[in-house]
């Protein structure tokens, strides 16, 4: 089991607290004067497309598909691009699209890390190269000069991800699996492994622009499209080499499905830990199961200057190996999934809604948080698994309760129960809805099978005699309501969708 140590304030953690963060401690401590610290500036990550010469466009997404839309880029003399990242966030298996004209190559960025503190030097980050800080890791060549080697792969290793049970994205792998995955492609390359043969000649075919009247061939399908699109074929576009037009994408999805059987390389996934997706719903027109309105500022007062934040802990009914068997979580770790939480203290730890740290839209009011957890698979679906108590605010940077909490006096609880699959605990939440996994004074009408308060459905499976068989006791990650209808959406398996995190996963082991 994954171990977590807390240690007292030191002045080697202080030095490493984060970008901007160290002078303004040392000053406060040492009650000396400090010179205004640097900002923390940006990393650089370098490519070329030569195929396509100078004047591209090139375009920088997360591994789930969503633009970044400050760091575009053209390319200029010989193919060669050049674009600056943040450095206060780091950024995870970047895919790259350059585009000119009916032709599009790809490519990707395993790992552009962020700066510890704001005085690290900043760095350049070569596309091909080995990932910065690793060691022992096998640079890709192929992705130093993107072009149809490139654009193969990674439609074979982003197609791998979107037809995988569950379906993901790339995401869930590493860098340094994203890495692996590609050295492995590259390999069945060079041996000329016959399953992948059609596909890479299909792909030098829609990638040359000689068929297509712009580029054919989509990183990010919509759900049921194919990564061809078909309206991109020139009249008489023969795609497949047999001398016979295409107007379908069914040969190419075959050789896709067939390519894909090729490769061999397997996705491990966490067993002390679990990437935790909270999403507070802050859009105004929300509402609740009694399918009344939400009243977002019931308990809480707006100002222009406020944002959402998140504080909780582990539930003290989550198993303590104090006091509990295995499985169970020890005392250390129980103090520091506090920590990362906020550990009670409201307006702390901060939600995002600006495109990063698992949240997917920038500006759409949907504020989200990623949390690494520590995790156990307790087996029964009666036994105590992990538990969480939580609660959102909407306040400014250190203010305390009044006027910023979702409610007084309550909590949400959320047992970590992967319920559908997908190796995360995602949970979606309407701001002050309190008629979800608000725990006491719970405003679920008696009809929807609201009881006055909220327990732990595995402590009620199967449920006893008495008035709790028949309550809604709603402490899973569950559906939403899509429709408006104030009705979960079992029949369109509506899970969450509105983020972009993905989850934890490890080199397997041989």
């Amino acid at each position: 089991m994954k171990r977590f140590v807390l240690t007292t304030l030191s002045a080697s953690v202080l030095a490493g607290a984060g970008c901007g963060v160290d002078p303004q401690i040392w000053g406060n401590f040492t009650k000396s004067d400090f010179k205004q610290p640097p900002g923390a500036g940006t990393q650089t990550v370098t490519g070329k497309a030569s195929v396509l010469g100078s004047g591209a466009s090139v375009g920088f997404y997360t591994a789930g598909g969503i633009a970044l839309a400050d760091q575009g880029a053209t390319t200029s003399e010989g193919g060669a691009f050049s674009s600056t990242f943040p450095a206060t966030t780091a950024f995870v298996n970047t895919i790259v699209v350059a585009n000119g004209g009916p032709i599009a190559v790809w490519g990707i960025v395993p790992q552009v890390p962020k700066k510890a503190t704001v005085y690290d030097d900043s760095i350049t980050v070569a596309m091909g190269t080995d990932l910065p800080g690793a060691s022992g890791v096998v640079p890709v060549a192929f992705m130093d000069d993107l072009d149809v080697d490139s654009t193969a792969a990674m439609l074979l290793l982003m197609a791998k991800q979107r037809y995988a049970e569950p379906p993901s994205t790339l995401a869930a792998l590493s860098p340094e699996a994203v890495v692996d995955a590609l050295a492995e492609i590259e390999s069945l390359f060079s041996d000329n492994e016959p399953r992948l043969g059609p596909l890479r000649a299909m792909v030098a075919l829609l990638a040359s622009g000689d068929i297509t009247t712009k580029p054919a061939l989509r990183p990010f399908p919509a759900t049921g499209e194919s990564y061809l699109d078909v309206s991109a074929l020139a009249a008489g576009a023969d795609y497949t080499g047999d001398d016979t037009a295409d107007v379908t994408s069914d040969a190419f999805d075959a050789a896709l499905e067939a390519a894909i059987g090729a490769l061999e390389f397997d996705v491990c996934y966490s067993q002390d830990t679990i990437r935790v997706v909270l999403i507070a719903d802050f859009r105004a027109g929300g509402k609740d199961r009694n399918c009344s309105n939400i009243n977002r500022f019931k308990w809480t007062i707006d100002a222009a200057d406020k944002r959402m934040f998140i504080t909780g802990a582990l539930h003290e009914s989550t198993p303590n190996c104090d006091v509990d068997p295995q499985p169970c979580i020890d005392s250390a770790t129980f103090d520091a999934a506090g920590q990362q939480m906020g550990n009670w203290s409201p307006n702390t730890i901060p939600m995002y809604d600006d495109g990063t740290h698992g949240d997917a839209v920038s500006g759409d009011n949907l504020w989200t948080i990623t949390l690494d957890l520590p995790w156990f698979d307790a087996g029964a679906t009666s036994a105590r698994w992990v538990r969480i108590g939580y609660k959102y605010t909407w306040g400014s940077q250190g203010a305390l309760w009044t006027g910023s909490e979702e409610w007084p006096g309550n909590q949400r609880i959320l047992e970590l129960r992967d319920v559908n699959g997908d190796h995360m605990i995602v949970r979606q939440d309407f701001y002050g809805d309190e008629t979800s996994n608000k725990d006491k004074s719970n405003l679920l009408g008696p009809a929807k099978g609201g009881c006055g308060t909220v327990l732990w459905q595995s402590d009620l499976n199967p449920p006893p005699e008495g008035r709790r068989a028949n309550c809604v006791d709603d402490t899973f990650e569950s559906l939403i309501d899509t429709d408006g209808d104030c009705k979960l959406d079992p029949v369109l398996d509506s899970f969450p969708t509105d983020f972009s995190a993905a989850p934890i996963t490890l080199p397997c082991e041989e």
